[in-house]
């Protein structure tokens, strides 16, 4: 089978191209130009496809561009390809649709990626001041649940989503365990948000605090009175 001789008209026709990609391949010295090809010419273009699956049409159709706009692409030596693409040609096409979404020019995103090149979205997977909700619930002990519910009611500071997935800063371990421990010893939710809130704010956060630790330091004098009684009886 791989030895079968084909014609040009053949190769054209298996390889699912015409004249003017043959030409891209004789070019890019993937195909030689010669009286017959076989199986194995056939096969060289179809690894290439792989690390470059769309070809011009695709990239016009699904980045809404002209081919002038993508000849423009190929002059300022933004992307590698002319007829097909691969995986960082489309980077900079993902980031031409971007930034024309926010109300740029033609001229002025391609002078960004020209000058900046492509914007890379931060991976807050590798970020380490970060916790995901699962190991945030893991740690504390608190149900995945209550944290959400913690957040709806404006308890702790709202997470990023990344990949459908919740990152909350790692301060808000302190923030959570604080709100699970003032809840057993009979402090509301409500007067919680109240406190937290008004420190948050900044505004005469020292008097705030202090006025909590009294709060609390009364509390621990009456429990201990309470022991007291207890061990008396």
């Amino acid at each position: 089978m791989g030895d079968k001789i084909l014609s040009k008209q053949d190769l054209l026709k298996r390889a699912k191209i015409d004249d003017e990609k043959f030409r891209f391949f004789i070019n890019r010295k993937i195909l030689k130009e010669k009286d017959s090809y076989t199986e194995k010419d056939i096969e060289q273009i179809r690894e290439f496809r792989k690390s470059n699956p769309l070809d011009l049409n695709d990239i016009v159709k699904k980045f809404k561009l002209n081919t002038e706009q993508v000849k423009s692409f190929n002059t300022l030596g933004l992307i590698e390809g002319s007829l097909y693409f691969s995986s960082k040609d489309l980077d900079i096409f993902q980031s031409w649709q971007k930034l024309k979404r926010f109300g740029y020019s033609d001229d002025a995103c391609f002078k960004v990626l020209s000058e900046v090149g492509v914007p890379r979205e931060e991976n807050l997977f590798e970020n380490e001041s970060l916790i995901q909700l699962k190991e945030l619930s893991e740690t504390t002990g608190i149900p995945e649940r209550t944290i959400k519910f913690y957040e709806k009611e404006n308890l702790i500071l709202k997470p990023r989503i990344y990949k459908n997935k919740r990152f909350y800063e790692m301060k808000i371990l302190n923030d959570l365990i604080l709100i699970r421990d003032m809840q057993y010893i009979g402090y509301k939710l409500s007067s919680i948000a109240e406190f937290l809130n008004s420190v948050r704010d900044g505004k005469e956060k020292s008097i705030i605090t202090k006025t909590m630790k009294d709060e609390l330091n009364e509390k621990i004098k009456i429990a201990k009175a309470i022991i007291k009684r207890v061990e008396a009886i």
